[in-house]
């Protein structure tokens, strides 16, 4: 279809759209205000209908209780005089003839006397209505179901059967819906001495529908008792009264659900604007309905003469607007396809159009040519931009690329199907860990798992899985044989690529360094920084052990020179003894702390780990009078750590505590649990350590000792030697108040 068409089309729809709408909305605006004004008669219709519906239930109630205040009446209720009250019951229906269910019941329901049989004795208590209106001395109306046997009793259950149509239960026909209004009599006193019971049958009475329909002409009402119609004046093709025919089950659903139904429903056969209401007994249950209507028939003609009007005028309208709409496209399309023509132009790539005159008008087409212009200029521009952009994007790839290949590791990017997406220089040429056929090689897709060490390929895989899963990264170190039949030791670390998104990784980086003379130097240092704390050490150890000796001399002293008794020589003895012991002990614990040991994780009781190493300190902190106190927590279980490199750690943190403690001071050594972490405590009173250098006391070679007392190593390489646990150390100091460091170390490594 051409534009001059589609012009047409446009220009057709543009008014007859709006014509249509308009005609529809006409339409539709004088059917809904005629039914909204039908709708809100029925509504005042259904009000009167509602106050026809106890108009007998007030004469009823008004009468009872004027009755109700008679003496003879009470004396009668109080002796049970079921002759003399049903007497008066039948004066009474001689000037209420409609009341169909009329007796004496005392305090627990129990009749005392009756209009409709001379039986006694049995319980008229409309579910508990009865007793309520006796309980709370108050008078009741209420519409309620009267089962068939209490009808049967009363021989009233002939007037109340109804035939129903067909499918509903035998037992919904031959109950009866009657307006029941409980009057209470009580005695001077107060105290209930009965009620009287008054009911007005609804089945098959049609006094509310015809006595609407003579105040209202034209109304239509029906009393329903759950779905079967009993009272109407709705009549069907053959004129009779639709009483046992049942309202529709939508409508009676909808009475359930919002207690209410206005609107359009169908009976016998017949649609009517309706309003229903629905009918509730004294215990708050739907039990029926009342309907009042309006045949819709009478609304279907108006409507009709409505929509042929309309009609009629929008037709003339497209007739018209077919006319001007094909000038109109004549005038439009000429310089529209003028454009087109030099739109296929710059369609095959000729940017260098120019659109000429089109754009000198002040109208749209003119504006679509200007933009036109606009349009070409702009993609000239663009086109300048992105070869620009271009080249800016290879030279920052060149970038990168001297960038990853100038790092001293083998760095791999992996998918997640474990083929290698990126890799640098250093892995193409001498990677320990994926071993390709050749070096060099291109690795772009090849399964990095494949080209591993067999012996490590599960245990790197499964760590290689968990990065991809959790998106944490993970670290491992493990040693390898290097080309030359070397042990090489290798570091490996294994994180996600970033890509702002939490959850699973598309991509991870494996960077691998190879790091054994790393940790043969690491290993000299700690070789060293034990060497000086036991050369710290030693003077008082020395100490320690000139005690006990100068005691031994003495003793051998007075053996040789004295004459001494059997008693007195084996006192002596005992005494050499323990000195000997004690030197023992004390030269055994210090040859255990400066021995080399391979390194080795092990189960270690801390606590009895730092109770062998503390007597070492015992004369260092005597000497400065200072107190040293271990309070290890109760039930710590061993942990998986290297005995001796923690043990170093806390030497290390110890001697630095006492050489902080000048005079009298304190130092304490603790252990605890904090949450998922062993906690070792050692904290001083002593100087402190400054906020500036605060920042610093990990890095390594720095010290605030003098020349000679420290290499400033000990801190960096504890907290190397931490960190490899899967640990932390951390450090609270004030100037003048003292330091507390705490080694956390993981009680489970694997969660760490």
């Amino acid at each position: 279809m051409n534009i001059g068409s589609k012009l047409i089309l446009s220009f057709l729809l543009a008014t007859l759209l709006p014509t249509v709408f308009l005609a529809f909305l006409t339409t539709n605006l004088i059917s809904s205000s005629k039914k909204e004004d039908a709708q809100e008669t029925i509504n005042n219709n259904l009000k009167a209908a509602w106050m026809q519906y106890y108009a007998r239930a007030y004469q009823m109630q008004y009468g009872m209780l004027q009755a109700s205040t008679e003496r003879a009446i009470k004396d009668a209720i109080r002796r049970k005089d079921s002759s003399l009250l049903r007497a008066q019951i039948i004066e009474w229906k001689r000037y209420r003839p409609y009341v169909d269910l009329w007796a004496f019941v005392d305090p627990k329901a129990y009749t005392i006397a009756s209009y409709n049989t001379q039986a006694t004795g049995y319980r008229l208590s409309f579910k508990g209505l009865v007793e309520k209106s006796i309980s709370l001395k108050s008078s009741f109306i209420s519409t309620e179901i009267v089962p068939r046997d209490i009808l049967t009793l009363e021989r009233i259950d002939a007037r109340a059967r109804i035939e129903s149509e067909t499918g509903v239960a035998e037992s919904a026909v031959k109950d009866g819906m009657m307006l029941v209004v409980i009057t209470p009599v009580m005695d001077g006193s107060g105290a209930v001495l009965g009620a009287i019971i008054t009911g007005d049958l609804i089945n098959n009475d049609s006094f509310v529908p015809d006595t609407l329909a003579e105040s209202i002409p034209g109304s239509l009402v029906t009393i329903a008792m759950g779905q079967v119609q009993v009272s109407t004046n709705v009549t069907d093709k053959n004129g009779r009264r639709t009483v046992g025919h049942l309202i529709p089950g939508q409508v009676l659903g909808e009475i359930n659900r919002s207690l209410g139904y206005r609107g359009e429903t169908e009976i016998a056969q017949k649609a009517y604007v309706a309003a229903f209401d629905p009918i509730i007994n004294y215990e708050a249950r739907i039990i029926g309905s009342l309907f009042v209507g309006v045949p819709k028939e009478k609304f279907v003609e108006l409507q009709y003469r409505n929509i042929k009007a309309v009609t009629t005028i929008a037709l003339l309208g497209f007739f018209m607007a077919t006319g001007v709409a094909s000038f109109l496209t004549y005038v439009i399309t000429r310089p529209i396809l003028s454009l087109k023509k030099k739109a296929q132009m710059v369609s095959s790539g000729d940017l260098n159009v120019r659109i000429g005159s089109a754009t000198q008008g002040k109208d749209e087409i003119a504006d679509l040519a200007r933009t036109f212009e606009l349009m070409l200029q702009s993609l000239r521009d663009k086109e300048h931009s992105i070869k620009a952009g271009q080249e800016k994007v290879a030279t920052q790839k060149k970038l990168i690329e001297s960038i990853i290949n100038s790092l001293p590791y083998c760095l791999y990017v992996l998918e997640r199907s474990k083929a290698i997406v990126v890799w640098n220089r250093h892995a193409s040429e001498a990677c320990p860990i994926c071993r390709c056929d050749s070096p060099g090689e291109d690795c772009h897709n090849e399964n990095f798992m494949a080209h591993t060490p067999d012996g490590l390929r599960g245990e790197l895989e499964k760590i290689v899985d968990s990065v991809f899963e959790t998106g944490r990264a993970r670290s491992i170190e493990y040693k390898l044989s290097g080309p030359d039949g070397a042990e090489m030791v290798i570091f490996t670390s294994i994180f996600p690529v970033l890509t702002g998104v939490q959850g699973p990784a598309e991509y991870v980086v494996w960077m691998s360094e190879d790091v054994t003379k790393k940790k043969e130097m690491e290993s000299n240092i700690i070789s060293s920084e034990k060497l000086a704390a036991v050369g710290q050490l030693a003077a008082g150890i020395a100490h320690e052990v000139n005690n006990p000796l100068g005691g031994i001399l003495n003793c051998l002293y007075n053996f040789k020179n004295c004459s001494l008794t059997d008693e007195r020589k084996a006192e002596y003895l005992d005494f050499m003894e323990d000195g000997i012991r004690r030197v023992q002990k004390i030269v055994r614990q210090l040859l255990e702390f400066s021995q080399q040991h391979a390194p080795e994780l092990t189960l270690t009781d801390l606590n009895a780990m730092i109770q062998g190493i503390i007597p070492l300190f015992v004369h260092s902190v005597k000497g400065k009078d200072v107190s040293l106190v271990v309070n290890l927590g109760q039930g710590l279980p061993p942990i998986l750590v290297d005995k001796h490199q923690i043990e170093q750690i806390l030497v290390n943190l110890i001697l630095n505590a006492v050489q902080s403690v000048s005079g009298a001071g304190r130092i304490e050594v603790s252990t605890k649990y904090e949450g998922r972490w062993f906690c070792i405590q050692v904290a001083d009173n002593g100087c402190g350590i400054p906020q500036d250098n605060l920042k610093r006391i990990f890095d390594p070679f720095f010290t605030t000792k003098g020349v000679g007392k420290g290499t400033g190593l000990g801190l960096s390489v504890s907290r190397g030697i931490i960190e490899r646990h899967k640990g932390r150390i951390e450090v609270e100091s004030q100037p003048g108040k003292g330091s507390t460091f705490k080694v956390l170390l993981p009680i489970n490594p694997g969660q760490a």
